[in-house]
Parts: structure tokens; C-alpha cells; sequence
């Protein structure tokens, strides 16, 4: 008989049945088979594979009858426990450094007409750093449009003034160089790190932390902890470090002072996230919205009280064996680190 082997194949994570179990369900098959009214009738066809089956849910009605039931997973339920639960997804993800390493961003300025009617603009950022010491960077403006009907009314009324997301409305400029080429891997004030020392970073908060003291050099007299949040959020934000140290960049954070960790943010896609708010540097409040499933970062928002906010959107991020490509025209978009 072979229900038993049914039993293993749809059933592969239940514990086998007891020796008494199986010797009790033979016996009744046995038996029933033995008896006169078995003889005189032999059931065979669909009767008789019915039958097998029925003495196959005996036994696993059994079998489930004697397990224990599972007990519950713990729910992550505080903003903390949230993020705690996204670094240790982040942290055990597999991490292959191929040529070269690439972020494309999309970024969302809402900014301020003339008219006082908001306008946003939308643009594209790259970064890459190759591990042949090569490295790139460019900024592609996008469009520029009145943020919604009121705006776009209001802009109507000022006359429909001409609206353009390039560097000074220069359509020769379509895309330039985004950040200073001099030092692309400068980490925080007083430390620009090489790509081997990024990817060799510890990857648990408190050897995180101590590593990156080692480098502080800040002459404004300003805490410590101010240079390590700023050097955390970089390396989360703006740099190539592996999966375990983005986890820990993650914890060090939230552990700092003035940095608050919410679970009640959606991102820029209407999704829930867990957000680490960084204290606010002037009027500005700068939040780092995660994926509670994976752990990634999904974007920056720079949010404040009284002017229009930027939000930075994480469109894709890693390694990647295929060279970058600047835009044609864009003067200075690569160099050498």
C-alpha cells in the first residue's frame, strides 16, 4: 500500500505517524478486506480508491489531531521593532560585488513661482563607482509643470510664464555633473574613504560606530554625534557599503540622539514605510524612508513647515557589470578617484 507515501508527499513537514498508528489503520484495512461481505463483493475501481483514501485522512486527521499548535511568530508592532525587522531582512540578503556600482534616483522639487503658485520639477540623478578607480555622475532635468489645478490656475493668471527644469533654462545643457568630481567618496568632514574601505565597514552598530569615530575630525567643535549621523546617512544615502553595513548604518542611527524612527509614513508610491527622521539642520527635516519587507531605502524626503519640500526616490540600486554611460554633451560627467 502507498497511502503512507501520499501522505509524505503532501504532507512533507508533518512528523511521521506512530508505529501504533500505522499498525492500527493496517489492521482495520486488513480486516475489512478479510471480512465475508469483502469476498462477496470485491470493490474495485473508484469504491475502492475512495476507500484508501478515506483511510489516508483517517491518518492524517490523526497526525494533525497529536501535533501541538504552532506557535505564533512575533508581530513587529513599535516603529522600532519595524525597523529592527527590515535591517535583519536587509543584513541577510547575499551581496556580490561585480564592476561597477550604480544608483539612479529620481528626484521631486516642489518649489515656488513667482506668482507664489507651486511648480514641480522633476529630474534624474546617477552615480557610479567602478572598481577600476572610475566613477560617474550626472544630472538630467526632466520636466517642470504647475503641482496641481490651483497652481496650475494661478500660473494661468501670472500670464503662463515659461517653466524649465534645465540649469538656467539652457536647452544646450540637458545634462551636467551633479556633485564636485574632486572627492566623490568624501564620507563626512575630515574622512573621503576608498571603495575597499567602504565595503570592509563592520557590519553591527556598535563596531559601525566605533570604526567611523576613528575617522572624526570636526573642527566646529560640534559633538560626535553629529559627524556620525552625518557619516550614517551617507553611507546609506550616497555610497556603496554591503548589505550588513546598511543594516547596522540603519541601528547606529536610530540610536543617536534627536533621531526619531516613525511607522506611521508612506512613501513616495502611497506605501508603508518606516522612516528614520534626522533632527532638523536649519528648517529643513530629513527623512529616510525603508521597506519594512526588504529593508532597502526607498527614498529621502526633506520636509519642512513653511517652504515646499524635495523628495529623492530610490529608482534602483547595486552592482552591475555594465560600464556607465553619460548622456551625450555631458561635459565632465566622469573622472577618476
Amino acid at each position: 500500500m502507498r497511502e503512507f507515501e501520499f501522505i509524505d508527499r503532501v504532507m512533507p513537514d508533518v512528523p511521521p505517524p506512530a508505529p501504533e498508528q500505522v499498525a492500527a489503520v493496517r489492521a482495520r484495512l486488513a480486516q475489512r478486506a478479510a471480512s465475508p461481505a469483502r469476498r462477496r463483493r470485491p470493490l474495485g475501481g473508484w469504491k475502492g480508491m475512495a476507500l484508501a483514501a478515506a483511510a489516508v485522512i483517517l491518518v492524517i486527521g490523526a497526525v494533525a489531531v497529536l501535533l501541538p499548535p504552532p506557535a505564533p511568530a512575533p508581530v513587529a508592532t513599535t516603529p522600532r521593532q519595524l525597523l529592527e525587522a527590515a535591517a535583519d531582512r536587509l543584513a541577510a540578503q547575499p551581496h556580490t560585488v561585480l564592476r561597477y556600482w550604480r544608483q539612479d534616483t529620481e528626484q521631486i522639487a516642489r518649489t515656488k513661482g513667482d506668482g507664489g503658485y507651486l511648480v514641480e520639477e522633476r529630474s534624474r540623478d546617477v552615480i557610479a563607482f567602478g572598481r577600476d578607480r572610475d566613477w560617474y555622475t550626472w544630472h538630467e532635468a526632466v520636466s517642470a509643470e504647475p503641482y496641481d489645478a490651483e497652481a496650475a490656475e494661478a500660473w494661468r493668471r501670472a500670464g503662463s510664464p515659461r517653466l524649465c527644469p534645465a540649469r538656467g533654462c539652457d536647452p544646450g545643457l540637458p545634462a551636467y555633473a551633479g556633485r564636485s568630481m574632486d572627492r566623490p567618496l568624501a564620507v563626512a568632514p575630515g574622512w573621503t574613504a576608498t571603495l575597499p574601505e567602504l565595503l570592509a565597514l563592520p557590519r553591527e552598530p556598535a563596531a559601525l560606530r566605533r570604526e567611523l569615530l576613528e575617522h572624526a575630525q570636526d573642527t566646529a567643535g560640534a559633538p560626535p554625534e553629529e559627524w556620525l549621523a552625518q557619516a550614517a546617512r551617507r553611507l546609506v544615502v550616497e555610497f556603496p557599503v554591503t548589505p550588513g553595513t546598511q543594516a547596522a548604518a540603519y541601528r547606529l542611527l536610530a540610536g543617536l540622539p534627536g533621531i526619531g524612527v516613525r511607522g506611521d509614513v508612506r512613501d513616495p508610491a502611497g506605501r508603508r514605510a518606516v522612516t528614520l527622521e534626522l533632527p532638523t539642520r536649519g528648517v529643513v527635516r530629513v527623512q529616510l524612508v525603508i521597506d519594512p519587507g526588504s529593508g532597502a531605502l526607498r527614498a529621502v524626503r526633506q520636509v519642512a513647515e513653511e517652504i515646499p519640500h524635495v523628495v529623492t526616490v530610490i529608482v534602483s540600486r547595486g552592482w552591475t557589470d555594465a560600464r556607465p554611460v553619460p548622456p551625450s554633451g555631458c561635459r565632465g560627467c566622469s573622472g577618476r578617484y
